[in-house]
């Protein structure tokens, strides 16, 4: 569930690689061990921190798309339908027993959007229980879902120097190098 169309976690893991893929495979590996290992240290201190019940991203988000419910108004068809109309003349139709939006933005990233806010504004102001905002909220936005994301750490090991040394007999050779097929690439000389 993301509005992204990035996968933003690899985009970081690939740039913080592009300067070592070149390296040895043992060395390369270790440093992705260092790096996942520095990176599971540093959310869990930004978990720690957190008192609400939602990510700082998720709080962020949710007042983001509060600020921008308060120019939208919803109308109740009477059951759980609400047509929400913004100052822009768009038109949306809520359903707040599928949690769905004619927008599908809702869908799409677990967040209520300004128009489910402002059907859920209103659904509070006819007299409905609706619990906190948060509630609505999917649960990858929780404290709860990252603490149990990250409780999984990567363990420190001892210096190379110390690895066992494998009985295997088999001594490992690069793969057989064949000519490549086309025309050669020369390289240019530039007259000066």
């Amino acid at each position: 569930m993301s509005d992204m169309l990035l996968n933003n976690l690899c985009e970081v893991f690939n740039s913080k690689l592009v300067n070592r893929r070149d390296k040895p495979i043992i060395t390369c590996l270790e440093f992705i061990r260092e790096y996942l290992m520095k990176r599971v240290c540093n959310v869990m201190k930004v978990i720690k921190k957190c008192t609400g019940p939602l990510t700082p991203t998720g709080e962020r988000l949710l007042q983001e798309n509060i600020s921008s419910a308060s120019q939208y108004t919803a109308r109740c068809n009477g059951v759980s339908k609400y047509q929400v109309k913004g100052s822009w003349h768009d038109q949306h139709v809520m359903d707040m027993a599928q949690m769905t939006c004619s927008c599908r933005k809702w869908e799409l990233t677990g967040m209520p959007y300004k128009h489910g806010i402002a059907s859920i504004n209103e659904m509070a102001d006819s007299g409905e229980k609706v619990g906190e905002l948060c509630t609505y909220v999917h649960k990858v936005y929780w404290i709860e879902t990252s603490k149990s994301m990250y409780s999984f750490v990567v363990d420190p090991i001892k210096g190379r120097s110390m690895w066992h040394k494998s009985d295997c007999p088999t001594t490992l050779t690069p793969p057989p190098h064949h000519k490549q097929l086309g025309r050669l690439k020369k390289k240019k000389d530039v007259d000066c």
